[in-house]
């Protein structure tokens, strides 16, 4: 399991859950309020770009196929190729999960602030011992089934693929410091965020 250098300022507090379960709600929320807000998936998306970090060894493990015709990266055909194809899925978690967590290490060895990461796959990555606190962030799964198929032109199938990929929810609840429920409106999730927050200035 990494850990984070020891050179920390301020709480590093990850932010985590299944698809659709309203991380980017979450994250949206804090930095609205000014918060400094931190992306895993962004890193990820940069780290893939054009002679970035993980553009290389993405297509020296899986080919020019996967490259369109400006030769970026075909998230799309990548995606469809690591959801369908375990060991695929396993490459790409090694490429790019460490160089990850080393961008993470980079932003808590420069910031002089709280620090909230969305970290999707915290628990199954063993990332959790990395931050000083975890909140997760929990919604039935017929209701992330509703969200994905409506906000994010996903089908049933899709959907299941990518919630059978992750933990079991009820392993994440044991291993989380803090759960976040998000079954009613923004308002109520809102109301959970600011008491926690408030909970944090006490």
């Amino acid at each position: 399991m990494p850990k984070m250098s020891e050179e920390k300022k301020k709480t590093w507090i990850a932010i985590t859950g299944s698809i659709a379960s309203g991380k980017s709600s979450v994250m949206k929320y804090l930095k609205e309020k000014g918060y400094h807000v931190v992306d895993c998936d962004a890193i990820n998306f940069d780290l893939q770009r054009k002679k970035a970090a993980g553009y290389q060894k993405i297509v020296d493990a899986f080919g020019t196929d996967i490259l369109d015709m400006d030769q970026n990266l075909d998230r799309k055909k990548l995606a469809h190729i690591i959801f369908s194809d375990a060991s695929a899925k396993k490459t790409l978690e090694e490429i790019m999960h460490p160089l990850i967590f080393k961008e993470l290490e980079k932003i808590r060895e420069n910031s002089d602030e709280d620090v909230y990461v969305e970290v999707p796959l915290l628990f199954e990555l063993g990332w959790e011992n990395a931050f000083d606190e975890s909140w997760l962030i929990v919604s039935p799964s017929s209701q992330l089934m509703e969200r994905c198929v409506q906000f994010r032109n996903m089908n049933q199938k899709e959907v299941e693929s990518r919630l059978a990929s992750q933990m079991d929810v009820e392993e994440k609840k044991k291993r989380a410091d803090v759960i976040i429920n998000n079954t009613a409106t923004l308002f109520d999730l809102y109301q959970q965020i600011d008491a926690l927050l408030a909970r944090r200035k006490s």
